[in-house]
């Protein structure tokens, strides 16, 4: 399965523009198998708690889609868990609260997907980069023991990480967030990506799963040669220059929310990679 993380369109003033949401999932849905809301590249610990329960209430996904409710505490997660479950999510995507990370043990974990997955199924999130944080690999194991919790997406880029799951045989649902490792952790036994460059290059990404599936190997290493550089530079760049692709390719995306900058500076760099998708029909 290939899910974009979808980004959430501001309009001018710097308010979510739910019409552009709309917009942008119609435009991605034939090339996809689902979305990603208000993930980390949905600017999702930038938006207001009713912001984020607003969008879901106004929003009509047209494939089965998974929404962000990690958050800093457990009522605060399990208010935007409950929003997820009205919505009609598959599953709530959450990672384990950050800033007092460091006072979490095992069982801290536990209760908190615990709850959330008493409200719904949810999914593990494990993305150092940017919780600055490492979910130990014994916790997952835990983890997948907990009624309620379906799978994991794990966007740290480790290989390891899938090989543990794989020969642990953990009973999880297990997505890779780092379109880098997209096809070797295909390989390690994931069930496909939630993935930035989805936005971008869905057909690169659909190629790659699909020669994967068939056993075409050769073809699968070849586009995914094709789809790495372009993926190292948006990992790199994050939501700013995720944007910044968007605009280009004529996405209603708008800017990101401040105090992130309008433009990455990787963005020179970046742009003939994009072109040379478009110019090879790999772009929506």
């Amino acid at each position: 399965m290939i899910l974009p993380a979808l980004p959430t369109p501001m309009d001018p003033s710097g308010r979510p523009d739910w019409g552009a949401y709309q917009a942008v999932m119609d435009r991605l849905a034939p090339e996809v198998d689902g979305f990603l809301v208000f993930g980390s590249n949905g600017e999702a610990p930038l938006l207001l708690p009713e912001e984020r329960r607003a969008g879901l209430a106004r929003i009509r996904p047209p494939k089965p889609f998974l929404v962000g409710v990690g958050d800093e505490s457990t009522p605060q997660a399990l208010y935007h868990q409950e929003a997820a479950r009205d919505a009609g999510a598959i599953a709530g995507l959450a990672y384990l609260p950050r800033f007092f990370f460091a006072a979490l043990d095992e069982s801290a974990a536990l209760r908190y997907f615990e709850a959330l997955a008493r409200v719904h199924p949810v999914f593990v999130y494990h993305v150092p980069s940017l919780t600055r944080t490492e979910l130990p690999l014994p916790w997952v194991k835990r983890l997948a023991e907990v009624p309620g919790v379906q799978g994991i997406k794990d966007s740290s880029g480790e290989l390891a990480r899938f090989a543990y799951y794989q020969a642990e045989g953990i009973q999880l649902r297990v997505f890779t967030g780092s379109a880098v490792v997209f096809l070797a952790s295909l390989l390690h036994g994931a069930e496909g990506g939630i993935l930035a460059a989805a936005n971008l290059v869905p057909r690169l990404v659909r190629g790659i799963f699909e020669a994967y599936r068939r056993g075409d190997l050769a073809e699968a290493v070849r586009l995914q040669n094709r789809l790495d550089p372009l993926a190292r530079m948006l990992g790199a760049g994050g939501v700013v220059l995720l944007k910044q692709a968007m605009r280009h390719l004529g996405f209603p995306v708008g800017a990101p929310r401040p105090p992130l900058p309008e433009e990455s500076p990787l963005w020179p760099r970046f742009l003939p990679l994009l072109e040379a998708a478009r110019e090879d029909g790999l772009t929506p």
